[in-house]
């Protein structure tokens, strides 16, 4: 953990000026309580993308190999955790850090139908790349829990109706259930050219941001590393 004191007084505005020329951006943090990560971080604050700003200079500066996205991430990201004497961890470190949890603690966003995490205005458009864990208390973070989620005054849930294999469903209990494999196989199908190229038929028909769809390109890359295809 890198907790030099010269950057024991860097504010959340700095980790959002930072990220600037990424084109990625803070998505919200969150003080950590002495008890969690053997009381070493006092600050979490994640790291996402919101739509394909990140996408464009991603393409642009891709190399060859596997997990270009993952690979050019930390590339981005690991100089500025450095920079701000934060440590970085990424959702594909294991042990798994839970980035789900972390994202609900840092800012407005809710389990959807689905499963992916909802934002009020960026909808389903959105994910989260990384964190800087700070040894320092960021104080201007910001306020979180000013909203409620969008799926609350949503009543026809189109996301539920809109897969092509019903892959959503519920048990007995009622519990919303998702048949993984089911999805897949669809994917990697030859007939589902809807979903491989143009991206989740479910998560398309959410009416939240709908203008702030990934781009095609994006989508076709997502849905191909989701079903294990080369995205070299």
């Amino acid at each position: 953990m890198a907790t030099q004191r010269q950057h024991e007084t860097v504010t959340y505005q700095h980790v959002v000026a930072a990220l600037l020329p990424t084109n990625l951006v803070a998505r919200g943090g969150f003080r950590v309580d002495s008890h969690e990560h053997d009381g070493t971080v006092r600050t979490i604050v994640v790291i996402g993308n919101i739509g394909s700003a990140m996408w464009s200079k991603f393409t642009s500066e891709r190399t060859p190999g596997p997990d270009p996205l993952d690979r050019w991430t930390r590339q981005q990201l690991t100089p500025i955790a450095e920079s701000l004497g934060a440590s970085l961890v990424h959702p594909s470190d294991e042990p798994f850090h839970p980035f789900q949890r972390w994202a609900q603690r840092a800012e407005d966003v809710w389990s959807s139908p689905i499963g992916l995490l909802i934002h009020r205005e960026h909808g389903l458009w959105h994910a989260y790349r990384g964190a800087f864990l700070f040894g320092h208390e960021i104080t201007d973070l910001p306020t979180i829990g000013l909203s409620v989620s969008p799926c609350l005054s949503c009543a026809d849930q189109p996301c539920l109706s809109a897969c092509p294999v019903d892959a959503f469903g519920t048990d007995a209990s009622g519990t919303l259930t998702y048949d993984s494999d089911r999805c897949r196989t669809h994917v990697a199908g030859a007939g589902a050219p809807r979903c491989a190229n143009d991206g989740c038929a479910a998560r398309c028909a959410c009416p939240i941001n709908a203008g702030g769809k990934y781009e095609s390109e994006q989508m076709a890359f997502h849905m191909a590393a989701f079903v294990g295809m080369s995205t070299t």
